[in-house]
């Protein structure tokens, strides 16, 4: 009787601590949350499939828009800087971001973007669009600084 009220409070024992122990209530950093994708972005790939063909288009990007800033802030506000080579005029502006319930889509100033990936420091999104009749799929790579 004496060892099964022994092992019975070692049991006890051990749950109680185990209820009482720290967990780690944050999320891992590649997790799609407001508060993980909130950052400052640079643009280092844009590309279109058109009928199964992959056309660069960040090589034709003129030199004064490779090197703009999207912020997403964690307010759920966006802010668009024309930094480095400043076009002509200056494309700084602002706006809003949401992120669909389901975590697999990004608003940014209303347009849907599909997140393709996340990893915590690379976004991939993808745009579908109609170009003269012609399904387009647009994928944007940023890097968060």
């Amino acid at each position: 009787m004496r060892k099964i009220i022994l092992a019975a409070s070692l049991f006890a024992l051990v749950l109680v601590i185990h209820a009482c122990s720290k967990k780690n209530d944050s999320s891992p950093a590649n997790a799609r949350t407001v508060q993980n994708l909130s950052g400052r972005y640079n643009l280092i790939s844009l590309t279109a499939s058109v009928l199964g063909q992959n056309i660069n288009l960040y090589d034709s990007l003129p030199a004064c828009e490779k090197d703009n800033v999207v912020i997403l802030k964690s307010d759920m506000t966006a802010q668009f800087l024309d930094s480095g080579t400043v076009c002509v005029p200056p494309s700084d502006s602002t706006g809003t971001w949401t992120i669909s319930p389901n975590m697999d889509t990004v608003y940014v100033s209303g347009t849907p973007s599909i997140i393709q990936s996340w990893d915590g420091r690379t976004l991939v999104l993808n745009n579908n669009e109609t170009v003269s009749g012609f399904p387009v799929i647009a994928t944007s790579t940023f890097v968060k600084q």
